[in-house]
């Protein structure tokens, strides 16, 4: 695989009104996590983290039990609109990067929704849609006749016998081990 530009693989953690319903209309992003790789040698170029304080749905205890995150970790963070310039200066240039993460189904709207929520126009920054590995996952496990059932960062870390300690659903970790995963794919060709 060859690519034009950069590669930014972000993850995205939120909270929600209703634990377990994932309502991107009733999600707020609390976390955004991300790692740029050079587009020649796929290598980590930079890492990007920071907590968001959520407008509107403050952070559940279940969500707390996964990630790690507490509503007094966000308390004097920014809201997403004072949040995500930072994230847009470290991104760069609108057609420098390209956007990619594990499972875009879902993050991907969600950054949409908060971009909209907050008066921000998503195509004034990025290209397109985004690039999601979690289908190279699926590949990867196919090819190797090992069964897609229960994808997950962790289980295709695991059959990619690839062994680090990540705290996973936390938004940097799962961005690193989702470039890790491409990375892996990328070198067996």
């Amino acid at each position: 695989m060859k690519f034009s530009s950069d590669l930014v693989i972000y993850d995205l953690e939120g909270s929600c009104r209703t634990f377990g319903k994932n309502e991107i209309q009733e999600t707020n992003i609390i976390e955004i996590g991300a790692v740029k790789l050079d587009k020649k040698t796929f290598e980590i170029k930079s890492e990007f983290s920071v907590l968001i304080k959520p407008k509107h749905f403050p952070i559940l205890p279940e969500i707390t039990e996964i990630t790690g995150i507490t509503n007094e970790m966000v308390e004097n963070e920014k809201y997403f609109d004072e949040a995500v310039p930072l994230f847009l200066d470290w991104y760069g240039e609108k057609n420098k990067s390209t956007l990619a993460g594990w499972g875009l189904y879902y993050d991907l709207p969600l950054l949409r929704k908060e971009f909209t929520e907050f008066g921000f126009d998503y195509n004034t920054y990025f290209v397109g849609g985004g690039f999601d590995i979690r289908a190279l996952g699926v590949y990867w496990l196919a090819k190797k006749n090992i069964s897609t059932s229960g994808i997950s960062l962790e289980r295709v870390l695991e059959k990619m016998n690839i062994k680090e300690d990540f705290k996973f659903h936390r938004a940097l970790d799962d961005a690193k081990a989702t470039a890790l995963i491409l990375q892996q794919i990328l070198n067996e060709k």
